[in-house]
């Protein structure tokens, strides 16, 4: 029979439980009727494993931010930012989506619990880990700094079957879980199509499910959310259109590494227009390398003028350049997310930064502290005599293709998680599912 599932218990400190069968259950101890800090355990009989572990930043922005900063783990564990140890009992595996926060959340598991952690690509998280040394998100690292304890997905057992998909982070996953009385798919966050058709979202989930499911945990982050539905097309004809009439030698854009489909967009149309792209910060390079070697993408090359940090070792897909190797050339300086310091470096090296352009992509809703950064970043422009403006590429599939998901999932029953739209999106699923 189909149905939709319903909580049957759950407040502030426990889980809100749904029961797929009589023996397996789904506990959801974050992310239901919010965005993020997705924490979800499903127990089969006397098994269980977690499908994500984020880190709430509600609760975290509240006691921590500025000058005050945790000092361990167990400070984000007293404040809910980080799981309770209790979500751990019986535990087994626990298996990463993607590598976001509020879904990754802290990699150092209870010593008490014997715990194995499947992550989306040990090469890239060794890269992006590099970030965080130094600040609280090394409170995040698990206990071995040389990552040995962690596990890459593709390994998983095969009761957990991975599937690639499309999103703001790269890799990224859904994950099929059979349990003894029906299948799970929990999406983790995606979006619907590619930017740049790297990752067939659809088509890799209907080559792993095959058929209906009977409990599908997805994501709504754009339900109810007001933005222009931009995708792949739209970013390259706007940017295609400003830059025709541009005909300065500069440019600087910052877009992260991390989302690779979008990275590479960008760069593409800037290729075409004439732009070569040039990163200015050396661990931004080595991240954006770690991404393309997991692709194995081929006959594709980036220039690294290196503003800020050193290589540590060379790297396959980026090559070290000087500001003189670049004569004569058009230039998009790849910088990172706060951008200034590279851009007052640049400006120090000779390059008149009046009237000249900056484009920020996004693909991650700009929260409140992003919004501060970009008022500072906007008042650096205006400082420095540049024009500026931000792109919005969701890294999550938009409302309307919502009943293309029921339709290639074909699920029973649906949990909406990482929303703040649940009651809309059940409303839609009884109306669409078959």
């Amino acid at each position: 029979m189909v149905e939709v599932a319903g909580a049957l218990s759950g407040n502030s400190k426990k889980p809100k439980v749904f029961n797929l069968g009589e023996h397996t259950k789904i506990e959801v101890w974050g992310g239901y009727g919010t965005i993020g800090g997705n924490r979800i355990v499903v127990r089969d009989r006397d098994e269980a494993i977690v499908l994500d572990q984020g880190l709430d930043f509600s609760a975290f922005k509240k006691y921590y931010g500025g000058f005050i900063q945790p000092g361990n783990d167990e400070d984000l564990r007293e404040i809910g930012a980080i799981p309770p140890k209790t979500f751990y009992e019986g535990v087994s595996n626990v298996y990463i989506s993607h590598f976001h926060l509020d879904h990754m959340g802290s990699l150092n598991v209870p010593f008490e619990y014997n715990v194995k952690v499947y992550i989306p690509s040990k090469m890239v998280f060794k890269e992006l880990s590099s970030f965080w040394y130094m600040s609280w998100k090394e409170l995040l690292l698990p206990k071995s700094s040389d990552l040995s304890d962690l596990i890459n997905v593709t390994e998983s057992p095969k009761n957990v079957k991975p599937i690639l998909v499309s999103h703001s982070s790269y890799p990224s996953y859904s994950f099929l879980v059979e349990t003894s009385e029906g299948d799970i798919v929990y999406t983790g966050d995606f979006r619907a199509s590619s930017p740049i058709n790297l990752v067939n979202t659809f088509e890799n989930l209907q080559e792993v499910l095959g058929g209906e499911v009977d409990m599908l945990i997805v994501e709504g982050t754009n339900f109810t959310r007001r933005m222009t539905p931009l995708v792949g097309e739209d970013v390259m004809n706007i940017i295609s259109r400003v830059v025709s009439k541009y005909d300065e030698r500069y440019m600087f854009v910052s877009a992260h590494p991390l989302d690779i489909e979008a990275f590479l967009l960008v760069s593409n149309i800037l290729r075409a227009k004439g732009f070569e792209p040039v990163l200015t910060h050396a661990k931004y390079a080595a991240l954006l390398d770690a991404c393309l070697r997991r692709i194995g993408i081929k006959d594709i090359e980036f220039l690294l003028l290196d503003l800020r940090g050193e290589l540590s070792k060379p790297l396959q897909y980026v090559k070290e350049v000087e500001l003189r190797d670049l004569k004569d050339r058009r230039i998009a300086f790849f910088t990172s997310i706060t951008a200034v310091n590279e851009i007052k470096m640049l400006n120090r090296r000779g390059i008149d930064l009046r009237g000249l352009l900056q484009i920020t992509l996004t693909g991650e809703p700009v929260e409140e502290e992003g919004r501060i950064m970009e008022a500072r970043l906007g008042n650096w422009a205006r400082k420095f005599g540049i024009n500026t403006f931000r792109l919005h590429l969701s890294g999550h599939y938009l409302p309307y293709e919502f009943k293309e998901i029921i339709r290639v999932a074909k699920p029973k029953k649906l949990i909406p998680i990482h929303t703040k739209a649940p009651q809309a999106m059940l409303s839609i699923f009884n109306k669409y599912r078959g």
